[in-house]
């Protein structure tokens, strides 16, 4: 993830992309590949080739995916790659979107569903040097508070609900969150607990974070999404069912083992990137923390319901300034994973917190 772009950073094109792409669907997408007896299918993702998606290398690497019967094509995100685009063309059978996008998009007659999530908390968080002792929103007040132009919003409406008396804030606008503390141009930052405390401790800085779901603000990030059509068309479900089960197995191996989800991430999967194998840890690390919910314990990983779900669609209808039901009916599906967990009842149970390393 980004640490200088907010939560809207990867969807900042997608509107416009989608509907210029979705007539190219019949051009390219999931289909059959009757050499290998396999499906060819596209899973997008919507950032850069770094740690965040360690699970997914896992799911290839260890061979889920091929268990599953699926031939998946790992397509790269970034700042000008529209993800949502990919998805409506049908390069693409799902995607990793937060949860904004999709319905953004729904709003403008599109047609998407949420089948699951990757985390139960969204990484949004305000990061700071451990030494200025700021540890919840209160301590940001009589700060210089780093905000990027397209973050504002987000700082506006969590302001907002944490009660911040932001007449005592100075904001100071910010392209790059580590370089702006490492110059002591700000005390704390809006960024991402996934990857700015690494980034900081990488320059010699021990760092402090608190995360924004904490506090009242938060909405879950890197869902599941596909197509509706793609979801009630019966051998498309069946493919979007089995790539859902292989990529969360892959995702509880990067919890279970982080050192190898740097390294495959480091040596191979984002190797042009030149990354960095102690951050891209840190990073593992910092993720496999944000996968445990109440509901995750009583349900399995990927699921999405109870207290994190009212709260992020509650954070979704201030964004967006609708008034979608609180408990997703009609956007949010979690049929086919009551389906993987009926036929499959030991699969996706989270190793204890406190054994995490």
């Amino acid at each position: 993830m980004s640490l200088t772009t907010s939560l809207w950073r990867r969807g900042a094109t997608a509107a416009a992309s989608v509907t210029l792409l979705a007539g190219l669907a019949a051009c390219g997408g999931s289909g059959d590949d009757s050499a290998s007896g396999t499906d060819q299918v596209g899973l997008q993702l919507n950032w850069i080739t770094n740690a965040t998606w360690a699970g997914s290398y896992l799911a290839d690497e260890n061979g889920y995916y091929e268990e599953a019967g699926l031939d998946v094509d790992i397509l790269t995100g970034g700042p000008n790659v529209d993800f949502m685009a990919a998805l409506s063309s049908g390069q693409a059978l799902a995607a990793f979107a937060g949860l904004t996008e999709p319905a953004t998009l729904n709003q403008d007659n599109g047609d998407y569903v949420v089948v699951g999530t990757m985390y139960q908390k969204s990484p949004l968080s305000f990061i700071s040097r451990a030494e200025d002792d700021i540890t919840e929103p209160a301590d940001l007040e009589g700060k210089r508070v780093g905000i990027s132009a397209t973050s504002q919003s987000v700082w506006e409406q969590f302001s907002s609900t944490a009660g911040i008396d932001t007449s005592t804030v100075e904001v100071v606008p910010i392209t790059t969150g580590p370089e702006a503390i490492a110059a002591d141009d700000v005390d704390a930052y809006l960024g991402f607990i996934t990857e700015g405390p690494a980034l900081l401790e990488a320059q010699g800085m021990e760092a402090n974070a608190f995360l924004l779901q904490d506090f009242g603000y938060g909405y879950y990030v890197d869902v599941y999404t596909v197509r509706r059509e793609d979801l009630e068309d019966e051998q498309k479900r069946d493919q979007i069912k089995r790539l859902l089960k292989a990529d969360l197995q892959g995702q509880l191996d990067m919890i279970n083992d982080p050192e190898a989800a740097a390294e495959l991430t480091v040596e191979r999967y984002g190797q042009e990137l030149g990354l960095d194998y102690e951050t891209e840890l840190a990073t593992a690390k910092a993720a496999a923390e944000l996968f445990y919910s109440p509901t995750t314990e009583e349900r399995g990983i990927g699921y999405m319901a109870g207290d994190e779900l009212t709260l992020s669609m509650e954070t979704l209808n201030s964004i967006l300034g609708t008034d979608l039901p609180l408990d997703g009916e009609g956007y949010v599906d979690m049929s086919l994973l009551d389906e993987i967990y009926e036929e499959d009842p030991d699969f996706g149970q989270l190793p204890p917190m406190d054994s995490l390393g």
